[in-house]
């Protein structure tokens, strides 16, 4: 999972405003990210499981699999994918965002929810680490946490995305939140004639996003094998690069009333 795991900040930036909405992006891949310096360290990895088979055949039907080396895919990562290791991770970086931004324990929470959103998206649709052959699977339905679509660029794809433009649309739909909600969130009230369209913006935001997970899909994006240093920084560029992104949808999407005196100038 990729661009994904930047959905909750979407979300959760309705419910705390001051929060800035790349700190809540990058809290949501905040785990990926560390994953991908420690790999770069030789302590965790990602790398591609011949074991498991990428062409099952399923009712007699043959679903072609991953060609690219990324799927399926086996990973090492105790650090960073453990719920202690997410707990820890979310509170130091929710403590260090709040602290240096003097924000609310309301923006704690949020900082602390989308970092440990990460591992409950994670397990909807990860197949195990170890990796066991389609179908292989004996254990009761209630104890498996993976769907092998995800097993599949295509499937990882539509998924990824579809997931992200959910919280796209959400986030687009309540720019202008209802009046009574406005009020009390400490949003500005902006009259109908003053609303701006931010359509373009959310389409400029959802191509990186598209490229972005076609890279992690398609072309091996997030297999980084221990000591791979290029793979890393690649990976490590691209999450701090969308949370950049992030940062420039806050700003243009930004509820700003105009007063009467402004109006007049861009009259003049």
């Amino acid at each position: 999972m990729w661009v994904a795991h930047f959905a909750p900040s979407l979300v959760l930036s309705r419910f705390a405003p001051a929060t800035p909405l790349w700190a809540l992006g990058l809290a949501g891949a905040l785990p990926d990210l560390i994953f991908f310096g420690l790999a770069a360290a030789g302590l965790e990895s990602s790398h591609h499981s011949h074991s498991i088979p990428s062409s099952p055949e399923i009712f007699g039907l043959e679903f072609k699999g991953s060609t690219t080396n990324c799927f399926p895919f086996s990973a090492v990562y105790p650090y960073t994918h453990s719920t202690a290791g997410q707990l820890v991770l979310a509170s130091v970086f929710a403590t260090l965002i709040t602290v240096s931004h003097r924000l609310s324990l309301t923006s704690y929470a949020t900082l602390v929810l989308a970092t440990l959103s990460h591992l409950p998206l994670d397990m909807a649709i990860h197949r195990l680490d170890a990796g066991t052959p389609a179908g292989a699977d004996t254990r009761p339905i209630w104890k498996r946490h993976d769907v092998p679509l995800f097993n599949y660029p295509w499937g990882t794809y539509i998924s990824d995305l579809g997931i992200f433009l959910f919280a796209v649309l959400f986030h687009a739909r309540t720019v202008y939140p209802p009046d009574q909600h406005a009020a009390k969130m400490g949003i500005p009230i902006v009259p109908m004639e003053q609303r701006r369209d931010f359509t373009s913006g959310y389409l400029k935001m959802l191509a990186v996003a598209a490229c972005l997970q076609a890279h992690f899909s398609f072309w091996g994006g997030g297999e980084v094998e221990q000591g791979d240093l290029a793979k890393a920084a690649i990976a490590v560029v691209e999450t701090l690069g969308f949370a950049y992104v992030l940062s420039v949808l806050e700003g243009y999407t930004s509820v700003k009333l105009e007063t009467r005196k402004a109006q007049s100038k861009k009259k003049q």
